[in-house]
Parts: structure tokens; C-alpha cells; sequence
């Protein structure tokens, strides 16, 4: 597989809520920031990224990266870290190198940090803290070079570099890094890949490569209003879920997709001989994360008194996510970094499963689903 690097445009600032929702839960705060779907509706207006018909985002990022900021915090946050942490913490039986060449056994590699100015002093309770979720604390100049090489080395190149803009008064910096590479248990095969129609959401039909499992036995849903389909990865612990909507997307809602992937998680699957057809994608998202910090009480007024007793605000938040699926598996990987200003002083043809609409692609492990990344694919013709 080809590496996707740094997505180069404008970031993408939408940013939904779902309200109602428990705001720990990794599934609503995918979708929200994912976004409105009616974006995908919206191309020519607002920025490129906006106007793009697909997006990734990695959940555990973002999640990992406000649940690690807000373990200092002694304001009101509205998630709870001690239920984020084990979705961080969740994938190491897979650690690996971060490659582009998914191998025999899926790869997940993680990495995280604490980069803080020397002239700020840390609090050894908050150090031993994020300790316990894999994120070392380094001291050293917030610059962009060190920024940048860190994304380098802890995503073996596929990310070529920092998606935050250092400023003097940045002293402080979280990064974290997950690379995904993974075969699929049963490939598709290149030969019977073809062009096919795909109905985008605004009603207009495109041309897309279109691979094909036929005689495949898996799990499968095919009514309460989805269509869908797991198809699991070499090991069989790791899985893609495939969620295709008969109604808007719009109309979807966490219960409603929690409903969905309940039903597919190795404890509740139902198989069947089944026909799948699903396109071969690949794209990236640049995503300003200020508004979901915002949202759960990690704004720029938020107290980290107990992370440092200095004044410190959080003034940029960002993720860059890309996601490859081919006939041979899937490679995806994010880089989440949050940037902080100190005032420091100095089948037989029964069952059909079909992606030719818009669909959900979420990278998770089979038995809970947990989703490390989620995607709208809403054309993938487009990169």
C-alpha cells in the first residue's frame, strides 16, 4: 500500500454535538466529529476539507488526548478519564512498529508524550498519573522541529509533520500517534474488482472501483433500517464493521449506531453466505478538535491546576487522520496534538450486502467494537 501522508488543506472545524449523550461514549464522540453529514451535500461552498464528501477521525485520539489534559483539571469536564483510559491503553497485544505493509499479524502502533518547557514544573501526582496511560512526560523546547520529528518517527513517515503553528508563549504539548496495518482474513481479490455505481448523498451516482467477497460466510445485518457486515482481519480479534443506513444519515444518532455494531460484536453476530461489495477508498482529514475540547469543558478558560500550579490555557487542538482499504487490508493512522500556552514568568445470491451509498467504516476489535477509527465515506473517488 502506497503511504498517505499529511493532509496539506484547510482544517476542517465541524464540529456536532450530540446532546443527550454520554459524552465518555466513543461512538457519540465520533459521530460528533465527524460532523454533519450535510456537508458531504455542501462541496464547492466553505473550505476544501469541509466540502469533502469523506472523513476520518480517530476516537481513541481524541479521547486519549482530552482525557490526559483533563486528568489536570480541577474545573467542571464533562467526560470521565477513568473510562477513557482503557480505550488508550485497550491495543497493546498488537504493538508493532507503524508500517504501510500490513504483515501476517495486524500492527497497532501507539505512542504518546508530554513535551514541556524546562521552566515549567510539572506536579509528580499529575506525572504518575498520565504514567498509567503509556504517556511519558519530556522536557524540552516546544519547536516545530521537535514537533515534527517526533510525528515522523512515531508514525514511520506516514505523517510527515505537526499539525500545530508553535507560537513563543507554547509550552506545553501532547501529541499521541496510532498507526493501524492489517490484512484481511479473506482478501479480495484484484481480478474481481470493477467499476460500479455508487449513489452519493446528494443523489448524483459516480463510478467507483468496486471489490467483491462472493460465497463469503460472515456476520451480517440486514434489517432495522441497516445493511451491514463485519469482515474480520487476520487475527479474527480485529474487524471492520460496515454500516450502510437505508434512511439519511442524518437521522443517525449514537443509540441507533450502538444498536447497529451490537448486533455484528462476536457475542450477538448471526452469519450467513453473503455477497459483499465494498470500494476501495482512501483519503485524509485535517480536523480542528477546539470545538469538541470546547464542548466537554476543556476551553481555554479550563484550570490545570493539577497538572501546574502556573497559568496555563489550551490554544490549539488538532488531528490528522488518513485511512487506506484495498483488496489487501487497511492502513490508517492519526496524530492528535494539543498545544498549550503557559503565562509562566520566565453466497448463493440470498444476502446482499452492497456499499454502493454512503456508509460508516469504523476499524475496531470484534468483540466490543470499540471504535480506534471511524470514517463517512460518501465518495471514494475522491482522496
Amino acid at each position: 500500500m502506497t503511504a498517505c501522508t499529511r493532509a496539506e488543506a484547510q482544517l476542517d472545524d465541524s464540529f456536532t454535538p450530540v446532546e443527550g449523550e454520554d459524552q465518555s461514549d466513543l461512538l457519540t464522540i465520533g459521530l460528533s466529529l465527524l460532523g454533519s453529514t450535510d456537508l458531504a451535500r455542501g462541496q464547492g461552498q466553505g473550505s476544501d476539507q469541509q466540502s469533502s464528501p469523506n472523513r476520518v477521525v480517530s476516537p481513541v485520539g481524541a479521547a486519549a488526548a482530552a482525557g490526559v489534559i483533563a486528568e489536570g483539571a480541577t474545573s467542571k469536564v464533562t467526560i470521565d478519564p477513568k473510562r477513557l483510559q482503557p480505550a488508550w491503553t485497550m491495543w497493546r497485544k498488537w504493538a508493532g512498529e507503524p508500517t504501510n505493509k500490513p504483515g501476517a499479524v495486524p500492527v497497532i502502533s501507539a505512542a504518546a508524550r508530554l513535551l514541556v518547557d524546562p521552566k515549567i514544573p510539572i506536579k509528580p501526582e499529575y506525572s504518575d498519573t498520565i504514567t498509567g496511560w503509556d504517556v511519558p512526560i519530556e522536557t524540552g523546547k516546544v519547536t516545530k522541529g521537535n514537533l515534527d520529528s517526533w510525528v515522523r518517527t512515531n508514525t514511520g513517515g506516514l505523517v510527515k509533520g505537526s499539525g500545530l503553528t508553535v507560537t513563543p508563549d507554547m509550552k506545553l504539548v501532547l501529541q499521541n500517534a496510532i498507526i493501524f496495518a492489517a490484512k484481511w482474513l479473506v482478501p479480495f481479490k484484484a481480478d474481481d474488482t470493477i467499476k460500479y455505481d455508487f449513489t452519493k448523498a446528494d443523489g448524483t451516482i459516480t463510478r467507483v472501483d468496486m471489490m467483491w467477497l462472493f460465497q463469503h460466510h460472515g456476520p451480517y445485518i440486514a434489517s432495522d433500517g441497516w445493511q451491514g457486515v463485519r469482515l474480520d482481519y487476520t487475527d479474527k480479534e480485529l474487524s471492520a464493521f460496515i454500516l450502510i443506513p437505508d434512511d439519511d444519515m442524518g437521522e443517525v444518532t449514537p443509540t441507533k449506531l450502538r444498536q447497529a455494531l451490537s448486533r455484528l460484536v462476536t457475542a450477538q453476530e448471526q452469519t450467513a453466505i453473503l455477497k459483499v461489495g465494498l470500494p476501495k477508498f482512501r483519503f485524509t482529514t485535517s480536523k480542528d478538535l477546539k470545538g469538541f475540547f470546547n464542548h466537554v469543558g476543556l476551553g481555554e478558560k479550563v484550570k490545570l491546576t493539577k497538572m501546574t500550579d502556573l497559568p496555563t490555557n489550551i490554544v490549539q487542538a488538532v488531528q490528522q487522520a488518513f485511512i487506506i482499504v484495498d483488496e489487501e487490508g487497511t492502513v490508517a493512522g492519526a496524530v492528535t496534538e494539543v498545544g498549550m500556552e503557559s503565562m509562566a514568568t520566565p453466497m448463493n445470491g440470498d444476502i446482499t450486502i452492497i456499499a454502493d451509498r454512503p456508509f460508516y467504516f469504523i476499524v475496531g476489535d470484534a468483540k466490543t467494537a470499540t471504535p480506534l477509527f471511524f470514517s463517512y465515506v460518501g465518495d471514494p473517488t475522491k482522496g
